[in-house]
């Protein structure tokens, strides 16, 4: 793997300022490569798979032309810090990779953002988690340890919470953020409100419900509301 010119970022301030600038838009792209997607690391352990196969639909028309899907792979690079090994540890876009997995897409241009490569595995871990950039929690929303993780894109499982929270944000319930895992905020604020028979048994239903919560005084601290703004 190459590394960009200059001293590596060992400090994790520098990190998350450079991530940040990226995030909102503020930094021109300074260092993106394609990279196999059996070397991106999830640092999440579940996804919302109706937000994946929607963006599957979209990649599958997309990759009808190899010019086509390069294009639209390069125009949506994935944020990622360079962690032990040079393991790329993607930190946004985990539906849009794994809907590239499951369409048989070898490659994907990750956005590197900074280099935390020279710390021990532990230590990295911690500093990632003390960022905010890994969501240590499985897929029924209970915190694990960070070494269970996912240590490739296909082990991601299915959250249906944050299937819930994907639905009402495109509804227009609440706005997408530059706050990591903002939607699992969402999720986990419909999780212990909309009972898991009620989603399982009839989603629009539990769709009609959340996006009332959005509304509601109680989601006012959540992230991107834009009802008690």
């Amino acid at each position: 793997m190459r590394r960009r010119n200059g001293t590596p970022l060992s400090l994790a301030w520098n990190v998350r300022r450079s991530a940040c600038l990226f995030l909102t838009g503020n930094e021109e792209p300074d260092w993106r490569e394609p990279v196999p997607l059996a070397e991106v690391r999830p640092t999440q352990m579940a996804v919302g798979m109706r937000s994946v196969e929607v963006k599957r639909r979209k990649i599958e028309r997309h990759a009808e032309s190899s010019r086509k899907l390069r294009r639209f792979l390069e125009r949506r690079p994935v944020p990622a810090v360079l962690g032990p090994g040079e393991d790329y540890y993607i930190i946004d876009h985990h539906h849009l990779s794994l809907a590239l997995w499951q369409s048989e897409v070898d490659e994907v241009f990750v956005r590197v953002v900074g280099d935390l490569s020279d710390m021990p595995k532990r230590a990295f871990l911690h500093a990632m988690a003390a960022l905010g950039w890994l969501h240590a929690y499985d897929a029924q929303g209970r915190k694990i340890c960070p070494t269970r993780l996912p240590a490739t894109l296909d082990q991601l499982q299915c959250d249906r919470y944050r299937d819930l929270a994907w639905s009402v944000r495109e509804a227009g319930g609440f706005k997408k953020t530059s706050i990591p895992f903002s939607e699992f905020a969402w999720a986990n604020f419909f999780r212990d409100r909309i009972p898991a028979t009620v989603l399982a048994r009839d989603f629009e239903l539990a769709h009609e419900r959340a996006l009332h919560l959005a509304h509601s005084h109680d989601a006012r601290h959540l992230p991107g509301n834009v009802h008690w703004s």
